[in-house]
């Protein structure tokens, strides 16, 4: 069963450091050059250096970024700018956020997961790359520190957990601020015995999903095994990782899809393409509409069928496919296995190399990209449901990268956890 347990989390001193919305940042994976460079300038104190730091001039190869995180860190304790909590809490957060018109609010609470073996009760989602997962691992190794969570969910129809982060919402929160998104973020530190005690109890039986950070899992995994000839006792910091724990069954809960955008395919024939998708799917011409009309669309039936939007040179067409199994296959698996690597012939070794496909969370930008000739194509999808993807996952799958966007994404700064004893002790 899941081992929880509270922490000391290594937090920011902001009468040191300066605000929190000037310290915090969006996950590693998603920050380009320029943002990042961004959030250099905004603080000297800033998640950024940590998470994602730069190279420098005069650096001789890529281990000293690593090094220099450490010394960030380092110098930063002796500042005071970061601090050790006194007391083990388990953090409650929240995020309000817009979607579709709709004002929603995700609860969730970060605390500390005891690492074991997929396929017990913590189980991935997406199939991962090496390249993150080597540089995961030196930075932790670098910097004995879990920078930020790894986000996952769990079943919760009976609302037992999600009652009891509720009830500590009604508090004022420790931390609470707006975004550079317009997300408003809220946190509360919690050290009373009695909740901890309750939460970790009702999480005891529930399988864990990893919704974001696999790379960072399988890293701590790693880790565990790297750091055990330092082993003393059965109970050990690198036993453990920092995770952000949400319900899938919560209303704040949202699933978005992850579009694809093809490009670089030197023989491309938008004709011939559609033409080889025929002997699947019913193809439809829809034309010149607007991409939300279309996403409407291509969300119609889908329940029934796999259905899928695409935007090229001639317009907007759909494809539903002609024949679904009961239950339908999921989505994105009909799309790489059907349409991605047999009719346009893009493999999964084109993909972990970053060849041909490209992924998108806007479909607006999507067909800004083909309209303006970066990509030959665009194709949408519909988004998973929770309820899909605890189906297949329970079942031992693992999906195609990039099967779903968990919106928000969690936020890095506000909770860090140092794997030393005196953070679990």
């Amino acid at each position: 069963m899941p081992t929880i347990r509270p922490f000391r989390a290594l937090r920011y001193n902001q009468k040191n450091a300066g605000p929190i919305p000037e310290l915090v940042a969006p996950p590693y994976d998603i920050i380009y050059d320029e943002w990042r460079n961004r959030l250099y300038d905004r603080n000297p104190y800033n998640i950024i250096r940590l998470i994602k730091t730069r190279e420098e001039p005069g650096d001789k190869d890529m281990s000293d970024k690593y090094k220099r995180a450490n010394d960030y860190i380092r110098e930063w304790t002796e500042k005071g700018v970061l601090e050790l909590d006194d007391r083990p809490s388990v953090y409650v957060r929240s995020e309000t956020y817009d979607i579709d018109g709709t004002r929603k609010t995700r609860y969730g609470f970060i605390a500390l997961l005891r690492v074991e073996e997929f396929g017990k009760r913590i189980h991935p989602h997406e199939r991962t790359l090496s390249g993150p997962r080597v540089d995961r691992l030196n930075l932790v190794k670098a910097t004995r520190t879990n920078l930020s969570q790894i986000f996952s969910i769990f079943k919760d129809p009976d609302q037992t957990v999600q009652n009891m982060l509720l009830a500590i919402a009604q508090k004022q929160p420790d931390i609470d601020l707006e975004d550079e998104q317009g997300i408003q973020r809220r946190m509360w530190i919690v050290s009373d015995s009695g909740f901890i005690r309750g939460i970790t109890d009702a999480m005891s039986d529930r399988d864990i999903l990893i919704a974001d950070g696999h790379h960072r899992y399988e890293t701590a995994l790693t880790y565990r095994d790297f750091m055990e000839k330092e082993r003393t006792q059965a109970n050990e910091p690198f036993d453990y990782v920092t995770m952000y724990f949400s319900s899938a069954d919560a209303d704040g809960m949202t699933i978005l899809p992850t579009h694809r955008k093809v490009q670089g395919l030197e023989s491309f024939d938008r004709r011939a393409f559609f033409i080889r998708l025929e002997d699947m799917f019913d193809i439809e011409h829809v034309g010149a509409i607007g991409i939300n009309e279309l996403l409407y669309l291509i969300s119609r039936n889908s329940d029934k069928t796999n259905i899928f939007g695409f935007y090229s040179r001639d317009g907007f067409k759909i494809a539903r496919l002609r024949n679904p199994s009961t239950p339908k296959m999921l989505d994105v698996e009909i799309l790489h296995d059907e349409i991605i690597e047999k009719r346009l012939n893009i493999t999964r070794e084109d993909i972990a190399a970053g060849r041909y496909l490209h992924f998108c969370k806007s479909a607006k930008h999507a067909v800004e990209d083909v309209a303006v000739g970066n990509d030959h194509l665009a194709i949408f999808m519909n988004a998973l449901t929770s309820e899909e993807l605890f189906r297949r996952v329970l079942n031992g799958d693992r999906l195609p990268q990039k099967s779903t966007y968990f919106y928000p994404k969690t936020l890095s700064g506000l909770v860090m956890y140092r794997i030393d004893r005196q953070s679990i002790d």
